[in-house]
């Protein structure tokens, strides 16, 4: 391995150390600050949702599609820009209506890799796919026993959570990478 080869891993080993460290910092936040989270994370898919809403307008009219797909596209337009905006105007109520979809969502993924991890027989720790399975039916269950109350805890509990985790493992890779350097 070269110089600059193994001067390049250090600095991209360090900068991952970093980036897990502030993950880290991020999931503490979301998970002390749930609601807060929660709804910072909806004001941000609004912010997102009119970021795609002007993409789909400037590809919509720029194409060299017929009349009847640019018509399409700027109507979509329109409605995905009505809708970020609502979310942004409506935080709470765009919150309330993530965490539905979000309880639905881990439901039919844990009931997925439960019902795959039984047709699956072959496979090696299937148990490891059943159990995630079972704890996602879990979570979505309790996210949906305790909703509309959830939404004041779920979405910032789960990204802060997803969070936690991503640092701790940028930050054990980073520390892997270094170490593979220093042999």
């Amino acid at each position: 391995m070269g110089t600059n080869s193994a001067q390049d891993l250090r600095q991209s080993a360090t900068a991952m150390m970093w980036a897990g460290v502030l993950a880290i910092t991020i999931g503490f936040i979301a998970i002390a600050l749930p609601a807060i989270a929660s709804v910072s994370i909806a004001v941000l898919i609004g912010i997102l949702v009119i970021v795609l809403a002007v993409v789909w307008l400037f590809a919509a009219v720029g194409s060299g599609a017929t009349t009847a797909w640019k018509v399409t596209g700027v109507v979509l337009s329109v409605l995905l820009l009505i809708g970020g905006l609502w979310i942004l105007f409506n935080p709470i109520d765009a919150t309330i209506g993530l965490t539905a979809v979000i309880a639905v969502v881990v439901i039919v993924m844990g009931v997925v890799r439960v019902v795959a991890a039984i047709g699956d027989h072959d496979a090696d720790g299937r148990w490891l796919i059943a159990l995630g399975g079972v704890l996602a039916i879990i979570i979505g269950v309790l996210i949906a026993a305790d909703f509309p109350s959830s939404a004041a805890w779920a979405i910032g509990l789960l990204v802060g959570i997803q969070f936690l985790f991503d640092g701790i493992g940028l930050v054990l890779l980073s520390a892997y990478a270094k170490g593979t350097l220093r042999r």
